[in-house]
């Protein structure tokens, strides 16, 4: 059952940046650069429904691909504490994903009230779930890249540097949704290959 639900893992990002290409090549004159992806489902917007479904979806996704990776990481790492924070943050970052599809840009509950920053954390607790494991040493090293990249993205997104300005905060947000997001695909399809390769062995043992 995990292995199948991680597949939903696997689609949520495929779907959340589906979504920004199709609506942007629907607004012409909209700014990849100078424009917040959110603007994408604004009032004003051409067809704000298709980014509205298109985000939902991918939400949906990961609120099920955030149980899978509970459910997966279970039975690779120790403890349950962990693998149950990292899940919980990547469903808590799928909930805000919807509720941004349910309320569109200027409504304050589009931002979730911050909920999906959680996602943030969870490379982290992942790293840290799967320690202790010799056999996922590539998986162990992408996940610290990914938070250390996402960490300092984030931290110039909130004024850090001063680096960040209203002309090109379109290609920030952008630069920070591509380090805090596509590795959940990534995680997910290495978890499903760690799960099929434990299954084998197990099924191996038995017979």
């Amino acid at each position: 059952m995990d292995r199948l639900l991680l597949k939903f893992g696997i689609a949520a990002p495929i779907l959340y940046f589906a979504t920004i290409i199709v609506c942007s090549l629907l607004n012409p004159g909209y700014s990849q650069v100078s424009q917040y992806v959110s603007e994408l489902g604004a009032a004003g917007a051409q067809r704000p429904d298709i980014f509205a479904t298109g985000i939902m979806a991918a939400g949906a996704c990961a609120i099920i691909g955030g149980l899978a990776f509970i459910l997966g990481l279970r039975r690779k790492a120790r403890g349950l504490i962990l693998p149950l924070l990292t899940g919980l943050s990547i469903i808590a970052w799928g909930v805000s994903m919807v509720l941004g599809g349910l309320h569109p840009m200027p409504d304050e509950r589009h931002g979730a009230y911050g909920l999906g920053m959680a996602i943030q954390a969870a490379p982290l607790l992942m790293f840290l779930a799967i320690s202790g494991r010799a056999d996922m040493t590539g998986l162990k090293t992408f996940l610290l890249m990914v938070f250390l990249a996402s960490g300092a993205l984030l931290a110039a997104m909130m004024g850090v540097g001063h680096v960040v300005h209203v002309a090109q905060v379109g290609l920030w947000q952008r630069a920070y949704a591509l380090a805090s997001i596509p590795w959940i695909a990534v995680a997910a399809l290495c978890l499903d290959q760690a799960l099929a390769a434990k299954d084998k062995k197990d099924r191996a043992a038995k017979a």
